[in-house]
């Protein structure tokens, strides 16, 4: 067993910043008091790691560069260090969930390491992911901060401190919102808007037999799980467990084990019988989402349960009966997968004896978007026990609802808990994500780009009337009056 360091790398505090008045400029040079070299030279000897895990999030070509910059000096002042550099793809930094999933992922590959996790690096979403997570593999997981040496007792090197999982040094409001939204997010606080009413209908159809299955075929973040939950509850079943499986987030051993169960010493690590999903949803429904992620020999395994409806434990040779309706759900284009035999064509028509399929957030049309906008904002405001609901401006709700949202509701969703975190009594452009002011993915009518881009130099510009006119090459009193017509109340000279 190995013993790992993992952490994001701190895209400022890793490298020297230039402070000019309100602006900061990452100058490219690595600081050597930062806190990825910190580690490195007060405590990788005293706590014995063998490797550290550097994990990039953004997958440009400058993150890259400096990176790997960072990993040359620390090669350079420490040379035997062991560093890896990981690229995980993370879409949404504030999205918790996506966060969730693929260190879930990674932590999964590296189960039988002892793993030590600095979490101060990153995003307050991304401790949070490392907090969750650290529940979940208590046994072989340990989080830590560092505290710098001008606030120890005696000023001369820095802290290492143990973050108690049960009693969270994290920022309390994001880790309840979170908790509240993984216990809400198949309730009925699902918004079944328009386009979504006959999907709904059908699925209602599926729910009054008792063993029909169905295939939910949708985007990430455009509610698979919310819709198979919806199934169980509208069931006979509903008095019966509704058990959930991210099929992506384990390795084959892992998966097997999760779904069947194992016998205790039937592998490294199995400390003790552990009863599998199956075994634990019996008589209720089992949802296996990302079934598109699993591997051929794991698809073997489950077209074995689904013809037998038997299961056998991780080092058993017991059979059990199971009595479980399985609804599956994927974002990948299966019979396609099935044409290039990467997907079971068998398992494929035992998991698609129906199917339903969710549409993109984008094209459910402006109208949705909005009313799924005042949906989160009344919902939100309820979660964080605000006595008003949010106000949005004219010209932030203009770009929230013709951003194109890749991540679909859950993207907004997100976006919501951000605002409710930061936002005191308004949403101003101003407090909008970078990406949904820079969204290149809508097309817009030539006053709706031209609205868009006056907005963007406008905020760029902090506001001021005099600069953004000489920005946009046009007369201050033009955009004065453009300004009043998107209803922009405040404007500064």
């Amino acid at each position: 067993m190995s013993k790992l360091l993992i952490s994001w790398y701190a895209y400022n505090n890793d490298f020297m910043i230039e402070q000019k008045g309100n602006q900061r400029r990452n100058m490219g040079f690595v600081n050597e008091e930062g806190p990825t070299f910190t580690v490195h030279k007060h405590f990788w000897a005293s706590n014995k790691f063998e490797k550290h895990i550097i994990l990039n999030s953004g997958l440009s070509k400058e993150d890259k560069s400096k990176i790997n910059l960072l990993k040359t000096e620390l090669n350079k002042n420490f040379k035997d260090h062991s560093i890896e550099i990981k690229d995980v793809e993370i879409t949404d930094p504030i999205n918790v969930s996506e966060i969730f999933e693929k260190l879930q992922s990674l932590l999964a590959e590296l189960a039988d390491n002892e793993i030590e996790i600095f979490i101060s690096p990153g995003t307050p979403a991304m401790q949070t992911a490392w907090y969750l997570l650290g529940t979940h593999f208590k046994r072989n997981v340990t989080l830590f901060q560092i505290r710098a040496k001008e606030f120890t007792k005696d000023k001369t090197k820095p802290e290492k401190i143990i973050v108690s999982l049960d009693s969270s040094v994290l920022p309390t409001n994001i880790v309840v919102a979170q908790k509240t939204i993984e216990k809400d997010k198949t309730s009925k606080d699902i918004l079944i808007t328009q386009s979504l009413e006959p999907i709904y209908e059908r699925a209602k159809m599926i729910a009054r037999t008792n063993d029909v299955g169905c295939l939910i075929l949708g985007e990430n973040g455009t509610g698979k799980e919310n819709l198979a939950q919806f199934i169980h509850d509208n069931s006979n079943r509903s008095n019966k467990p509704f058990i959930a499986v991210n099929c992506a987030s384990f390795s084959d051993e892992l998966l097997r084990s999760e779904l069947f169960g194992h016998e205790k010493g039937s592998f490294t690590g199995a400390e003790s019988k552990k009863m599998g999903v199956f075994e634990a949803a019996n008589g209720g429904t089992v949802f296996l989402d990302e079934i598109g992620d699993i591997s051929p020999k794991m698809q073997v395994s489950l077209l074995r349960v689904l013809q037998s409806k038997k299961i056998q434990a991780v080092g058993s040779t017991k059979e059990i009966d199971i009595n479980v309706r399985v609804l599956a759900a994927t974002n990948r284009d299966i019979e396609t997968m099935c044409d290039e035999d990467k997907f079971r064509t068998d398992l494929f028509y035992r998991l698609a004896v129906t199917e339903l399929k969710l549409p993109a957030l984008r094209e459910r049309g402006k109208k949705e978007v909005v009313a799924l906008i005042n949906h989160f904002n009344n919902l939100l405001s309820n979660r964080f026990q605000k006595n008003d609901l949010l106000k949005i401006s004219k010209e932030a709700l203009e770009c929230l609802s013709a951003y194109g949202y890749k991540g679909n509701v859950r993207e907004l969703e997100n976006m919501f808990i951000h605002f409710y975190t930061f936002c005191e009594k308004e949403i101003n452009v101003s407090d909008l994500p970078k990406r949904v002011l820079e969204d290149k993915s809508i097309t817009l009518t030539l006053a709706d780009n031209e609205k868009q881009h006056i907005l963007k130099v406008f905020n760029l510009n902090k506001g001021n009337i005099l600069v953004t006119s000489k920005s946009l090459d046009v007369h201050r009193d033009t955009l004065k009056r453009k300004l009043q017509e998107y209803g922009v109340r405040e404007s500064k000279e």
